[in-house]
This record gives C-alpha cells, sequence and structure tokens, in this order.
C-alpha cells in the first residue's frame, strides 16, 4: 500500500467520523425537552425581572445611558426609549411562551435571543454567571433554529399527534447537542483555572468563605457545616476535584449517567445554599444534552401517548418497520427504538 493509499484512508476515517459525530440522525426528543426548558427559563427570567423593570432598564431607572462595548449586542443601544424598552420584553416573553409550545420555534428562537440578550446587556451589573450562560444557550438555539427544518423543531413536549403511523416524534438534526456538550465541557476546566487564582481555593477555605455571607444565603444551612475548617476544606477541594473529572465523566459511556448525576447534585447544592438566580436551571441544560435521544424517547412517547391517545375500543396501529439503510438516510418517522434495534 503506497502513502498516498494509507493518507487517503486516514482522511477519509477523519471523514466519516466527523460527519457521525456532528450529522448523525436521531430523534428530537432531547431537543425537544432542551427547548421547552430553554423557553420555560427565559419565561421565568423574565417574570422575576418585571418588578425591577422601570428600575433596571427605564430613562429615569439605575442606568439610564448604559456604555456599550464593541463586542456588545442589543436592540436597546439603538432604540432607546421606554417604550422600546416594553416592547423587547413582550417581544421575549411571547417568544419564550412559543418556545414551550413548540410553535413557530424557527421565529421564535432568534426572537429570543436577541431580546434576551438586548436586555441582559443593557444592564450587566444585575447579571451572574447563569444570566450569562442561558444567553449562550439562546443564540446556540437561534443558529440551530435558523438552519434547521421547522418540522424538526416544531414539536410539543408530549408529541405530534401521529398521521397514518407517523411518529410524535421525528428523525431529524442533532448537531446542536454536540454544541452543548462541548460548551459544558469547556467550562469547567477554565473555572478551576480561574478558581486556583485566588488564595481561598488554594487554601482550602473558598467554601467556609461562600456560606458565610449571609445576605447571600438562600436557605438554611447549619452552623457546623457553615463554620467547620475540616468540612470546608474538604466541600473546596471536593468542587475542585469534582469540576476536574467532570469532563471525562460525561464523555466516558459507563460513566456518563454518574457525570449527569454529579453535576447536577453539585449545582443543586450550591442553589440550595446560595442565590444565583437560574444558574442551576441553565447548567441542567448543559447536562441534558448528554442525555442521548433514545433515553429521553422513553418517558416522551408515554407523555404522547397520554396525549393523544384514542378510544379504549380502537387499537393503535404499530409502527411500520424501519430498515437500517432508511435509519442512516434520516427517515424522519423512524422511532427511538427502532434505532436501537437496528
Amino acid at each position: 500500500m503506497s502513502a498516498a493509499d494509507t493518507a487517503y484512508r486516514v482522511i477519509d476515517r477523519v471523514r466519516v467520523g466527523w460527519n457521525r459525530f456532528w450529522f448523525t440522525p436521531a430523534p428530537v426528543t432531547t431537543l425537544t425537552v432542551i427547548r421547552t426548558l430553554l423557553g420555560f427559563t427565559v419565561f421565568c427570567w423574565g417574570l422575576s425581572v418585571l418588578p425591577d423593570l422601570r428600575t433596571f432598564y427605564f430613562q429615569d431607572g439605575l442606568m439610564p445611558t448604559p456604555s456599550y462595548a464593541d463586542h456588545r449586542l442589543g436592540l436597546l443601544q439603538w432604540f432607546t426609549s421606554d417604550a422600546a424598552v416594553v416592547v423587547v420584553f413582550v417581544a421575549m416573553m411571547l417568544g419564550a411562551v412559543a418556545l414551550m409550545a413548540g410553535r413557530f420555534v424557527r421565529v421564535a428562537a432568534p426572537v429570543v435571543w436577541i431580546t434576551l440578550i438586548s436586555l441582559e446587556l443593557d444592564n450587566t451589573s444585575v447579571l451572574n454567571a447563569g444570566d450569562n450562560l442561558l444567553r449562550i444557550w439562546a443564540v446556540y438555539f437561534a443558529i440551530f433554529a435558523l438552519l434547521t427544518p421547522s418540522r424538526f423543531l416544531d414539536v410539543p413536549l408530549w408529541g405530534r399527534r401521529g398521521v397514518d403511523g407517523a411518529q410524535p416524534f421525528p428523525v431529524g438534526p442533532t448537531w446542536l447537542l454536540r454544541v452543548m456538550q462541548l460548551q459544558l465541557t469547556v467550562i469547567y476546566p477554565a473555572t478551576v483555572v480561574a478558581k486556583l487564582d485566588g488564595d481561598t481555593w488554594r487554601e482550602g477555605t473558598a467554601a467556609i468563605y461562600a456560606l458565610g455571607l449571609t445576605d447571600f444565603e438562600r436557605f438554611w444551612v447549619p452552623d457546623v457545616v457553615r463554620e467547620n475548617l475540616v468540612l470546608g476544606n474538604l466541600m473546596t477541594w471536593w468542587t475542585i476535584g469534582l469540576e476536574l473529572a467532570l469532563p471525562f465523566l460525561l464523555w466516558t459511556k459507563r460513566t456518563r449517567w454518574a457525570g449527569i448525576i454529579l453535576g447536577i447534585g453539585m449545582h443543586a447544592g450550591f442553589d440550595y445554599t446560595m442565590r444565583l438566580g437560574f444558574f442551576l436551571w441553565a447548567m441542567t441544560m448543559g447536562y441534558l444534552s448528554f442525555v442521548r435521544p433514545d433515553e429521553t424517547a422513553r418517558p416522551l412517547r408515554r407523555l404522547a401517548a397520554l396525549r393523544w391517545r384514542s378510544p379504549p375500543e380502537v387499537a393503535a396501529p404499530d409502527p411500520p418497520p424501519v430498515e437500517p439503510s432508511a435509519i442512516v438516510g434520516g427517515t424522519p418517522d423512524a422511532t427511538a427504538e427502532e434505532l436501537v434495534r437496528a
């Protein structure tokens, strides 16, 4: 075998692996769950700022003339009136409802992104890391929605009612899940590097310091946990160790679910002890991207059966068999179970 043949085979394997990683079609179940949670989170975020909308964004508020950096983008840097703030806010809430309902997603996703980023960047002093990550998920989903046919987007959480054997959740592109997986993977090593730059993390006292911020406290924490130096050291270094391990746990087949549970559990602990806004919700979306579509298909198909069930005397027809070759081609009516059998 010549060197040219060897190089060609290597390049072909890389091409096949690249396409398999990014573009293998799968049921849109996991994407549907993430899209619904994204819409719900943005809607709740809007409700949380609604009482202070005037204080945060109006001309007589805290920052009547926000200074935009060159890299920032937002409608409110061009439309500065109070009426524009209200229009942007209402459009964001309507877009969030559309994402939750699975209707007009190809329009709603970009609307949610541009309106959310307009409000967040108009007053960055009230944001935290959860708001920043929510903005990242919104832009990813907006790009995905613009590049994806509506039949794979406009799917409610309970699925679409099947017609002539069609399944409630079609098989389609899911490359957005890979983007979210990589984003979540990058977050943790970058966070560890930033943390180790501080003395409290290297000394093992960061957890005690955080728990000592009583104005930041969400729920009650026992004094033995708040003040014990040994527990404080353990919690500090456990956080560092887990954040270093999570990328490996999540990308390893046997430990994937352990990584999902440990990661969400860690952030749930943060959210219990500290007021972190929607940080837990935003991180949960990232972890959901590691749940395989066939795993989310099981509970969602049960929900679809409850929503679209036929009268008791009429038996639902069995779905037609799908050939493996059809699955590779991305047949939109293939089910998760058929994908597994193939």
